[in-house]
């Protein structure tokens, strides 16, 4: 019986661990293609941007809701009507013919990304066992980490030797195999809530999160202006009304109860840390190594890829340091991994050879896997069980506007940087992201130094979660 209660847990883990990667997926896989994109459609950087803007719009207005859609229909009803839309979408969007098509399938394809990644979190830790939620959070932040950085790299390959329509075709097999494991492997869903939606607070967080998502979008052509200030101000506006009415109320879209756990808030906040770590290999490395070392798209990614592997490799490191060592420990090694990795990026006066470049571009990915079990685990386990749907859409939500807050304001000193040399020349503009890499990777490292203080307060230490087990 135990061995077939842990062949359905696997099975479980990884049907959700699929799910996540379909979701992250399809957050980066057209970035690399979108020079491509511009050449074949015709079309100039501000419409082919809305392929990455229109996406994280969407997956930020619906995220929220994924609690709601899950309570109220069942989580596993809802993971595979999700599977079956992006299933859909990704045969559509194949047959794109003009830049607008293309758009409103990746809008699309935000919205269900926006559900996927909250349902596969809260149903991880419903379905598996406590004993193994530890391991089963490495599976899944494998999964949920090598589903955005992946596809960096294999954009650049695809781009290079096929059409940009096969960014869908790889997505069809992917969707396939996860509705048949859907169906036959998630356990089946009970006690379904028969609550009514939250009109008022779906309004509010829809229209919040959009306008605030639209301000940090736009934040590179806008600058730190007034319509970028009145913007972001009208967009707290909204969400502020919503945490007013929604505090202390237990059947909110988006129950908030789950900021009354310390543990929760604490691991949310290096979460958020984490994601702009992420999004210095992600975003800017990307546009370091093609515009600043003059890289072509196919060596980028040749390059990219070896750190995937390595945050896949972190994994099961980071859980045996979580499980023998304990929250604490986990947090100082991650961060410890992540400075060092990133300490070669903060003074590029002499740019570093290839090679060493790799190799300290996968000991901070080291680091950043180590990152990812920890708020993943952290941020679920301090919440009861019950919590869990909205303690992930909430997780979720928050990585999506700081994803789309970080991406915008990098682009932003990167436009102000190549306005202020006047870079004209091949070599001015080379040293314009040459020393913006420099700076990013900078204020990242400031920022990881901040999860210090956070982790020796709030976070476990060995003999504390031995005596929780108890």
């Amino acid at each position: 019986m135990d061995k077939q209660n842990k062949q359905n847990n696997l099975a479980i883990i990884l049907t959700l661990s699929l799910g996540t990667l379909l979701g992250t997926m399809n957050l980066s896989i057209f970035n690399v293609a979108m020079p491509a994109l511009m050449t074949y459609f015709n079309t100039d950087v501000a419409t082919v941007q809305w392929l990455s803007s229109g996406y994280m719009l969407a997956a930020g207005v619906i995220t929220p809701a994924a609690a709601f859609f899950g309570d109220r229909f069942g989580y596993k009803r809802t993971f595979n009507t999700v599977v079956s839309l992006a299933l859909l979408l990704a045969v559509i969007g194949t047959f794109s013919w003009c830049i607008e098509a293309l758009i409103v399938v990746r809008i699309f394809f935000g919205m269900t990304a926006g559900l996927l990644m909250p349902l596969t979190m809260a149903m991880l830790y419903q379905s598996v066992p406590v004993y193994q939620q530890a391991k089963a959070t490495g599976i899944w932040g494998t999964a949920n980490i090598v589903g955005g950085a992946l596809p960096t790299c294999l954009t650049g390959i695809i781009i290079s030797f096929a059409s940009w329509r096969m960014l869908f075709v790889i997505m069809v097999p992917i969707a396939a195999l996860l509705l048949f494991c859907g169906m036959h492997f998630l356990p089946a869903d009970v006690d379904s809530k028969n609550t009514k939606l939250d009109t008022l607070g779906f309004a509010l967080t829809a229209i919040g999160s959009f306008i605030l998502l639209f301000a940090f979008s736009n934040l590179s052509k806008w600058g730190f202006t007034a319509k970028f200030f009145i913007s972001t101000f009208i967009g707290f506006i909204f969400l502020a009304i919503y945490v007013k009415k929604s505090w202390n109320t237990d059947n909110a879209m988006l129950n908030l109860g789950v900021l009354k756990y310390p543990r929760y808030v604490a691991a949310l906040l290096v979460d958020c840390m984490n994601i702009i770590a992420l999004y210095m290999i992600t975003f800017v490395m990307p546009l370091f190594l093609q515009n600043g070392l003059q890289l072509s798209a196919l060596l980028t990614s040749a390059i990219l890829l070896p750190g995937s592997f390595v945050i896949a490799a972190a994994m099961p490191f980071a859980t045996n340091v979580l499980t023998k060592k304990g929250e604490k420990t986990l947090a100082l090694a991650g961060v410890l991994f992540i400075i060092i990795g990133s300490s070669i990026f903060l003074n590029l006066t002499i740019i570093p050879p290839i090679a060493i470049i790799l190799l300290f571009m996968c000991i901070r990915s080291f680091g950043i896997g180590f990152m990812n079990l920890l708020t993943t685990n952290t941020s679920m386990a301090a919440v009861p069980m019950q919590l869990s749907g909205h303690a992930s859409a909430l997780t979720n939500w928050m990585r999506q506007m700081v994803g789309a807050l970080i991406t915008s304001i990098a682009s932003n000193i990167i436009s102000l940087r190549l306005i202020s040399a006047q870079a004209e020349t091949v070599e001015e503009i080379s040293a314009v992201y040459v020393s913006a890499t420099s700076l990013l990777m900078t204020i990242s490292c400031v920022t990881f130094l901040a999860i210090i203080p956070i982790a020796l307060k709030y976070f476990r230490g060995k003999k504390d979660m031995e005596n929780e087990s108890a």
